[in-house]
């Protein structure tokens, strides 16, 4: 089920709450095939440093975190269990993403949950947050096996509007925004976000297929969504995406948001 919500842009499809707990459950099953399908100690190459053991402990304690948040301790601070050695790893991760899985369930989407996140504050954004932390890590474990899957068109579209309306206000600014602008155009939806690197915050406009593109942007980037959001991640992308204009935008944005 999906639902629409009005933006400055026009009308953009929002992905819901039980779509969002569907994507974890499915996120995390292929995210815990691909961490079996080799090494503990193979390289991720999306995630610089990191070995797939890396990758599951991070995996582990994020779905372990949350778990324990939605469960009513309260704390993200609080300690996690050692995660095992590589034998047990694997498991370890599954029965985490699976607890969370079911401390979702039982958590209506409006109820009120401690964060440090500031804004909202309920069990909605935890899902919606779980299924993109999941979705691109799983691709992070593919990439490590030499074979990815794009991100859902759907899914992909609300990672992007999480990104610009939600995450990256919530790392500090490496310093003031030049004021340029990036588009990012997709293939499929028709959609264009067009992305202000203020001085002192993001600034996003949606714009539908029906609307004229923006005719300010520095840089435009136009691909699939999965691989637009993608990009935002500082992630390959699985197709060319079509890149016009001053490249160093993207820099840019990638000072101001990593992941």
């Amino acid at each position: 089920m999906r639902v629409r919500a009005r933006t400055q842009g026009g009308y953009v499809e929002v992905v819901d709450h039980a779509s969002h707990i569907a994507a974890v459950r499915t996120e995390a099953a292929a995210l815990t095939f691909a961490l079996e399908a080799g090494e503990m100690d193979d390289l991720v190459p999306t995630c610089h440093g990191w070995e797939v053991r890396d990758l599951a402990v991070h995996v582990g304690t994020f779905c372990g975190r949350w778990s324990g948040v939605l469960g009513g301790d309260g704390d993200r601070s609080a300690p996690l269990p050692e995660p095992p050695d590589d034998s047990g790893l694997v498991a370890w991760v599954t029965g985490a993403c699976a607890t969370l899985v079911d401390q979702l369930d039982s958590t209506p989407p409006a109820s009120p949950v401690r964060s440090p996140f500031g804004g909202d504050r309920s069990g909605a954004f935890v899902a919606r947050r779980s299924a993109h932390e999941l979705a691109v890590h799983r691709y992070d474990a593919q990439a490590a096996r030499g074979i990815c899957a794009p991100v859902p068109t759907e899914l992909a579209a609300d990672g992007i509007d999480e990104v610009v309306d939600v995450l990256v206000d919530l790392r500090p600014a490496p310093g003031p925004g030049s004021g340029r602008v990036l588009s990012l155009r997709s293939s499929e939806l028709g959609t264009e976000w067009v992305i202000g690197l203020g001085r002192d915050r993001i600034e996003v406009e949606r714009r539908t297929q029906d609307q004229a593109p923006a005719e300010d942007a520095n840089l435009i980037v136009s691909g699939t969504t999965s691989d637009l959001e993608l990009t935002l991640y500082h992630r390959p992308t699985l197709s060319p995406v079509d890149v016009h204009g001053d490249y160093t935008v993207l820099e840019e944005w990638h000072r101001r948001f990593t992941f």
